[in-house]
């Protein structure tokens, strides 16, 4: 009998880039490392393939011609807040970086880089992805869905994004147990990328907007002052 191993899908990326040689360059690579691709110069085409083509991951530079990155960022997470998104830019100002995450991406490559780590990004951010397993928190009056990016509070609906939703599933999984921005920034953006203490507390700062009855006196999401966060069920 003959052996007939199950085809194993191959992952789709969907790269938007308005410069043609560093276009070119990413296509051949992810191709020759086992990747579907699909290309776009401009945003206005990068949308339409997106809606077209449903990728696994999307590739998005910021200085597009026919709309930006960071609307087409915002327009994609209107559609689907789970696809992963990893913006590619020359900007390199926190402020930019911080204005990508809260718009939903999930990592962000600042230009030049190198091609070994922007794939390793890649690997990275998709692997999290494939290993989401569906989490559901009921606490009190709010449910959580961390594989859904979805946060219920009594009959409103909240949508997380990426970074919001892995910073209170950290919080989560370790009720009541400090934790510090350097494990936050350790655990969520890795050694690749050092946000400031002020994009840390933005971030629960939009997550108690969401989370608390009153965000300026919180009852889950504690500030330990000098140390970090907990979260109390």
């Amino acid at each position: 009998m003959i052996n007939q191993k199950k085809a194993v899908k191959m992952k789709s990326i969907l790269i938007i880039e308005d410069d043609r040689t560093i276009l070119e360059g990413l296509e051949d690579t992810f191709k020759f490392h086992g990747f579907e691709v699909s290309t776009a110069l401009n945003g206005l085409d990068g949308l339409n393939l997106f809606e077209k083509k449903g990728p696994d991951l999307i590739i998005l530079d910021i200085m597009l011609p026919e709309h930006d990155g960071f609307e087409i960022c915002k327009k994609i997470r209107e559609q689907n807040k789970r696809i992963p998104i990893i913006i590619l830019t020359a900007k390199s100002q926190e402020s930019d970086k911080l204005l990508g995450f809260e718009l939903g991406a999930d990592d962000y490559v600042t230009k030049p880089f190198s091609i070994k780590e922007l794939l390793a990004r890649v690997n990275a951010v998709l692997k999290r992805i494939d290993n989401k397993t569906e989490k559901h928190y009921k606490i009190k009056n709010i449910d959580i869905n961390f594989k859904n990016f979805e946060l219920k509070k009594d009959n409103k609906t909240f949508q997380l994004s990426p970074k919001e939703c892995e910073i209170l599933e950290l919080l989560v999984n370790n009720p009541n147990e400090v934790i510090s921005r350097n494990r936050i920034i350790d655990d969520i953006w890795g050694d690749d990328y050092f946000p400031s203490p002020r994009t840390i507390d933005n971030f629960i700062l939009k997550l108690r907007k969401k989370i608390e009855d009153n965000p300026k006196s919180p009852m889950h999401i504690i500030t330990v002052h000098g140390a970090g966060y907990k979260f109390k069920f």
